[in-house]
């Protein structure tokens, strides 16, 4: 009975490792085009607006994929859509390669954020299928840790790549990374769900997502995800080499490397705040705590005239951290979710919070080209100036603060039931 149960458990860490390998590697491919900006606009000559849409439609992609992916693998399983999302990623990544037109690189973005959608989701649907509501948090925490290695692969490494090599050599790398990566998860991931046809009962699909819709905790907990990622997206996935560069007149390598700082802080966070507060209780603070530092530090960092290098890393990486509470708004959106529909729950979380991210990018990139002011470099590629960068991220702590007010509508005995469920 041991042994079996030892198996049983060794089967369920193993999957979940080798979904989480695939959301580390989607991670790499997610923040690309923020340390290579330079090359990319030059070779697209992209204006900001464009540029942000190489963020945004990977996340419109990823984010309105959401909800059908978590439909279908409820029914199919999460084995055969994670093989066909890394096909999707790898022809996405090599098709912006071998592209010169804008509208290309743009479609190549729209099918990495295709494949990606099932990464994250599927993660977390093999842990809260697989193990019990007590420890879900950790390992939804450990997920996100793993993307974080796919992040600071794209920092400062990348930029010594790109320096040496080019950068189209450098993202051609990157599709041979999935490639192994699709031959381990076909050959040792088992995935023990009943497979079936694709079949959408499209009144079922209807009746479940309106049932999670009209739930007020899964709401709030979407609602709160926007704000404690908005900082990510915004600053490590796309606009923070930039704006670093220009408010604080560092090198695109160092402005690399303290941006992806924001991965390491969110492993961190990741880990320690679900467990904290799962075992103190104390998830409506800690997610009011969370949102009040997020609040404290960007604004202050805007604000700032100077900032020393320790400082700046500093920053970025408790910044990192307290967006680890993301992972308490997923389970707390869980909190009223069947194990039928889980997927979908997820799906839906994920659906509110990418497309915020996705919004906000988009909306950086117009606002810095409605304060151009016709500087172009000798390429004719536009300029912005560090006024054009500070103006336009002050969208953010407008969100912040948001979150914060509605971080104080949550209810302590909700997760208290929770946890007490657990046991």
């Amino acid at each position: 009975m041991l042994h079996t149960l030892s198996n049983k458990q060794s089967k369920a860490i193993l999957g979940w490792f080798l979904i989480a390998l695939f959301f580390c590697y989607q991670y790499l491919l997610r923040v690309i085009p923020g340390v290579i900006s330079d090359e990319l606009r030059h070779a697209f000559y992209m204006t900001a607006e464009d540029f942000s849409s190489l963020g945004s439609y990977y996340l419109y992609a990823y984010s309105f994929l959401q909800i059908p992916i978590g439909f279908i693998v409820d029914r199919i399983g999460i084995k055969r859509s994670v093989l066909f999302s890394l096909f999707l990623c790898i022809l996405g990544t090599f098709w912006l390669t071998q592209t010169h037109s804008l509208f290309a690189a743009q479609m190549s973005r729209v099918l990495v954020g295709a494949g990606s959608a099932s990464a994250f989701m599927g993660a977390i649907k093999w842990v809260a299928d697989h193990f019990e509501p007590g420890r879900r948090g950790t390992l939804m925490g450990a997920t996100l840790v793993m993307g974080t290695f796919g992040a600071l692969g794209a920092g400062h490494p990348l930029v010594m790549s790109v320096e040496a090599f080019g950068w189209k050599q450098s993202i051609l790398l990157t599709c041979i990374l999935g490639v192994f990566l699709v031959i381990f998860i076909a050959l040792f991931l088992k995935d023990s769900q009943k497979k079936s046809s694709i079949h959408f009962d499209m009144r079922q699909l209807k009746k479940d997502l309106k049932t999670i819709a009209c739930n007020k905790t899964i709401v709030i907990y979407a609602l709160l995800a926007i704000g404690v990622y908005t900082p990510l997206a915004v600053l490590a996935d796309l606009w923070g080499v930039s704006f670093l560069m220009q408010k604080f007149h560092i090198t695109r390598a160092d402005a690399a490397s303290t941006t992806m700082l924001m991965y390491l802080g969110l492993a961190i966070g990741s880990l320690t705040l679900p467990a904290f507060a799962e075992r103190y209780r104390l998830f409506t603070r800690v997610i009011q705590i969370c949102s009040l530092g997020l609040l404290a530090l960007f604004s202050g960092m805007l604000m700032a005239h100077t900032l020393s290098m320790l400082a700046l890393k500093g920053i970025f990486l408790l910044i990192g951290c307290l967006c680890g509470a993301e992972m308490i708004c997923f389970s707390g959106a869980l909190i009223g979710s069947e194990k039928r529909t889980s997927g979908l729950t997820i799906g839906f979380v994920n659906t509110m919070n990418m497309l915020g991210g996705a919004v906000l990018q988009q909306l950086i990139g117009t606002a810095l080209d409605w304060q151009w002011n016709g500087a172009v470099d000798p390429a004719g590629v536009r300029l912005y100036t560090m006024e054009h960068y500070v103006w336009a991220l002050m969208i953010l702590p407008i969100v912040l603060v948001a979150c914060v007010l509605l971080s104080m509508t949550l209810k302590k005995k909700d997760f208290d039931g929770y946890v007490k469920g657990a046991h």
